[in-house]
């Protein structure tokens, strides 16, 4: 996992405000993209696998097998690509959200130099239509960070949908009636999970999965529509 890939981490989409500049202090735009939530290992049970002994030289035969489902996403070709996928897209966000914010940041700071020389009304109009444009862009910029989150919920879905068949033939050829998440488990053998095992196989089959769910628009995901702050505030 790359480290632009971690410092996404975030389930859901947060964007800091874009503030007017008589009532309250600016902020960049910092969107949290989507992927598996740190917050959760927490909540966690205290899960353990216990290493069988020897060599397994067959596949075991039990009802119950075990994988870990982020594991088996985050290390397979299809989420590879997918990540690699969201951090270019979660750049193309970061950089327009710091251009918009110089852009506001520095209309703000000509508004405030404004503000002893205008007649009240007059500069109570040029803030309030500041305001307007500032709240349309964070409308914009949030609205491009739920489409990547949408994107990669649905990639997602989509490598589990896929998956689901392939899955269900381990499960025959194991002799297994149900496959749990391991993390839900206080304690199991590493004999039983197949996380390992079925990345070889959906590497093989499913490959990167690329094309599967379509990115949105590229000007869709920036939110690149030229200089619309500035252009406005011509």
């Amino acid at each position: 996992m790359t480290s632009g890939f971690k410092r996404m981490l975030a389930v859901g989409m947060l964007l800091s405000a874009i503030t007017t500049p008589v009532f309250a202090q600016d902020e960049e735009l910092t969107p949290q993209m989507p992927g598996p939530d740190p917050g959760r290992a927490g909540a966690q049970l205290p899960t353990s696998t216990i290493t069988t002994p020897g060599t397994q030289a067959d596949l075991v035969t039990a009802p119950i097998l075990t994988l870990d489902q982020d594991m088996l996403y985050l290390s397979s070709d299809w989420g590879t690509r997918a990540q690699t996928q969201l951090e270019a897209e979660g750049d193309v966000i970061a950089a327009e959200n710091e251009r918009l914010t110089q852009l506001l940041s520095s209309e703000e700071a000509r508004l405030t130099e404004q503000r002893s020389t205008l007649p009240p009304a007059e500069f109570r109009t040029l803030a309030e239509n500041f305001d307007l444009r500032a709240t349309e862009v964070r409308r914009e910029r949030a609205q491009a960070v739920q489409q990547l989150n949408s994107w990669a919920e649905a990639d997602r879905s989509a490598f589990f949908r896929a998956a689901l068949p392939i899955m269900g033939q381990v499960m025959q050829d194991r002799g297994a009636v149900a496959v749990l998440d391991r993390r839900t488990l206080f304690v199991s053998l590493d004999a039983i999970d197949v996380t390992s095992d079925l990345i070889e196989v959906l590497n093989t089959e499913l490959g990167d999965g690329k094309g599967a769910v379509p990115l949105p628009d590229k000007d869709d995901i920036s939110g690149q529509t030229g200089d619309p702050v500035a252009e406005q505030g011509e």
